[in-house]
C-alpha cells in the first residue's frame, strides 16, 4: 500500500471542498448494540494491512476546525470491566412448586386463592377421590387377612412342634402369611403413591379411616401464584391445580453471547436494571452458567439470584444485567466516536506531534466495550490526541485512494 500524503491547500477549504466532504459523508454507522458493530470491535488487526503507515496532511491546523474535526487527549485510568446483556426474571426454581393430584377425582374445596400467603402444610385444595377410598379399604382388608394368616401359621407350627401337625401344612400356612405381609406393604405403597404421608397411612390402619378426601398441602412457605382448580371440576393426575412460589429470592435469566463464555464466571457481581422499574438497580451474583449453547439462538444461558425483600420483582419482567468481569488499574480508554472501521481493521486518527495538520492512522486492538468507551490494548498510548468528532471525514479521505490499492487481503474483505 502506497503512503498517503494528501495536502489540501487553503483555497480548497472553500465551498467546493465542503461540498465534496458532504457528498462523501458515510451512511450512519451501525450502533454499538448492532450485530455488525458487535462483531467488528472484537476483530483483531490484519497482519497484512499497512494502514498504520498512512498519514493525512491538511494545509494547516486551522483547516481541521473548518471541516469540523474535534480532538481529545486520551488518558489511562482504572476501569471496571463489565458487559450488559438482556435478562428476564423468573421464580426461584428451588422454591417454586406446582400442585396436582395423584388420585383422580373431583375438586371438593379450594380454601385458598391466588395472591394469598401460605405456610408449609396449609391445605390449598381438597380432592374427592373414589380411588383413594378404595385403596384405603384394600389396605384394611390386607391387614386383617394378614393377621388371620399369621395366626394360622403360628397354630400350624405349634402343632408340628407338638407332634400332631404336618410340616407341609405348616409351610403352606407360613407361605400364605408371608404373602399377606407383602399384600399389606403393597397397599401401603399404593396409598403413598396417591399422595398420603407415612403418618396418614399409619392413621388409616390405626383408625380404620376410609375417607375419599385427599388434601393438597403447601410444600413450603410462599405465595399462591397460579390457580386452575375449580370446585366440581374433574381433577386428573399430572394437571397442575395450583402453584406456590417463595418470591423472597428471584432468578434473573441472562442470555450471554457465545464470546462471553471466556470472561464470565460464577460468583461474579452483577447489577440488574428492569424496564418496569426505571432508576432502580438490584445487586446480585452469577450463580450458574449453562454448559451448552442454545442450538437455535446460540445464546449462553446464565442465572443470577436477586434478593426481593420489597416484593418489587415479578416473574417475566424484562431488563438488562451488567456483569462485572474484571478490573483494570490503568486502561487506555478511547471514546467510541473516535474508532472507525476501514475494511479490515479498527483505526483511530492521531494528531502528529510534528504538525498540527497531520494525522497518522493508528491500527487498534480493542479489548473491552466499556459503555461509551473502548479499552485499547494496542495501537494508542496515554497522551495521544485523537480525532473524536468528524473522524469519518478523515476515513473517507483515506479510503479514496485505498480502493484497489490492496490495502486488505481478499479474505478480510470477504468478511
Amino acid at each position: 500500500m502506497r503512503m498517503f500524503n494528501k495536502r489540501i491547500r487553503a483555497v480548497a477549504a472553500g465551498a467546493a471542498f465542503l461540498l465534496m466532504l458532504v457528498a462523501a459523508a458515510p451512511a450512519p454507522a451501525v450502533s454499538a448494540a448492532g450485530v455488525g458493530a458487535e462483531a467488528r470491535w472484537r476483530r483483531e488487526p490484519s497482519d497484512g494491512c499497512a494502514t498504520s503507515s498512512a498519514e493525512i496532511t491538511l494545509a494547516s491546523g486551522a483547516i481541521a476546525e473548518t471541516i469540523g474535526l474535534e480532538l481529545t487527549q486520551i488518558g489511562a485510568s482504572p476501569v471496571s470491566r463489565s458487559i450488559e446483556r438482556n435478562v428476564e426474571l423468573a421464580y426461584n426454581g428451588h422454591r417454586y412448586g406446582k400442585l396436582s393430584t395423584r388420585a383422580p377425582g373431583v375438586v371438593a374445596e379450594v380454601p385458598r386463592d391466588v395472591g394469598e400467603m401460605v405456610s408449609k402444610g396449609d391445605v390449598l385444595a381438597v380432592i374427592d377421590s373414589m380411588e383413594l377410598a378404595a385403596t384405603k379399604s384394600d389396605l384394611l382388608v390386607a391387614v386383617e387377612t394378614a393377621k388371620l394368616w399369621e395366626r394360622n401359621a403360628s397354630r400350624e407350627r405349634a402343632m408340628v412342634e407338638q407332634g400332631v401337625g404336618v410340616e407341609r401344612e405348616a409351610l403352606a400356612a407360613e407361605t400364605s402369611a408371608a404373602e399377606g405381609r407383602i399384600a399389606v406393604n403393597r397397599a401401603r405403597q399404593r396409598l403413598r403413591a396417591l399422595g398420603l404421608s407415612k403418618e396418614q397411612v399409619e392413621a388409616v390402619e390405626r383408625d380404620g379411616e376410609t375417607s375419599s378426601l385427599l388434601a393438597l398441602l403447601a410444600p413450603f412457605d410462599g405465595t399462591i401464584v397460579e390457580r386452575a382448580a375449580v370446585v366440581g371440576e374433574l381433577a386428573e393426575p399430572g394437571r397442575a391445580l395450583l402453584a406456590v412460589a417463595d418470591t423472597g429470592v428471584m432468578w434473573a435469566m441472562v442470555d450471554l453471547l457465545e464470546v462471553d463464555g471466556a470472561v464470565v464466571k460464577t460468583g461474579q457481581r452483577v447489577e440488574v436494571m428492569l424496564d418496569g422499574l426505571p432508576g432502580r438497580v438490584f445487586p446480585g451474583r452469577l450463580t450458574w452458567i449453562s454448559a451448552e449453547l442454545d442450538h437455535r439462538t446460540r445464546a449462553l444461558r446464565a442465572r443470577v439470584e436477586v434478593e426481593n425483600e420489597a416484593g418489587l420483582l415479578r416473574a417475566n419482567m424484562f431488563g438488562r444485567v451488567r456483569v462485572f468481569v474484571g478490573e483494570s488499574e490503568a486502561a487506555v480508554l478511547l471514546p467510541k466516536g473516535a474508532a472507525q472501521w476501514e475494511g479490515c481493521c479498527n483505526i483511530a486518527f492521531v494528531r502528529s506531534e510534528a504538525s498540527e495538520g497531520t494525522f497518522r492512522v493508528a491500527r487498534l486492538r480493542l479489548s473491552h466495550d466499556a459503555g461509551d468507551y473502548y479499552e485499547v490494548s494496542a495501537g494508542l498510548s496515554a497522551g495521544d490526541e485523537v480525532v473524536v468528532g468528524g473522524s469519518h471525514i478523515l476515513k473517507n479521505e483515506l479510503l479514496k485512494d485505498s480502493v484497489g490499492a490492496a490495502c486488505c487481503e481478499v479474505d478480510h474483505l470477504a468478511k
